[in-house]
């Protein structure tokens, strides 16, 4: 399998740790991208330019993080990352993806020039976040997508907007 990723995604942070999880690791080829660069080699495997991207050993291609990390569950090894309570496991899952989307939008926003930066979507993502991180918690005897979900938006908060 091919693996395109960027180092400080979030998203590809997931898709990593679900990999090593589930013992996939020997199995993939990494290749550490700049997205923003549209690289050909990215580009030639998804028109949309965005990582994380997975070429499967049958050729597929997968463009999305928890799709990425759902296929790595199904044919890995070890504990399931999902398991039987799918809706709770996933509704976790998207509501970090939330999360993490708010901490992103808010860096994006923030490489515009100070004239064209849009201070009240920035307002609304910061206060996204701080809802968001108002009700999550680790729970002690879990561990599952969502958890690895929760610790990668965390990581990224505290990389990006610490």
């Amino acid at each position: 399998m091919k693996l395109y990723n960027n180092r400080p995604s979030p998203y590809g942070r997931k898709v990593l740790i679900a990999a090593h999880e589930k013992s996939l690791m020997k199995r993939i080829t990494l290749f550490q991208i700049d997205p923003w660069s549209d690289p050909s080699a990215l580009l030639a495997v998804t028109p949309i330019g965005k990582v994380p991207a997975l070429v499967t050993d049958d050729g597929a291609v997968i463009t999305d993080s928890t799709i990425i990390s759902e296929y790595f569950d199904a044919i890995g090894h070890g504990r399931a990352l999902i398991g039987d309570d799918r809706f709770e496991v996933m509704a976790r899952v998207a509501l970090m993806q939330g999360l993490i989307d708010a901490a992103f939008a808010i860096v994006i926003e923030r490489r515009r020039p100070a004239e064209r930066r849009w201070d009240d979507w920035v307002s609304r993502q910061h206060r996204a976040i701080a809802r968001t991180l108002e009700i999550v918690a680790p729970v002690d005897d879990r561990f599952d997508l969502g958890d690895i979900a929760l610790a990668c938006a965390l990581a990224y908060l505290d990389f990006r907007l610490p």
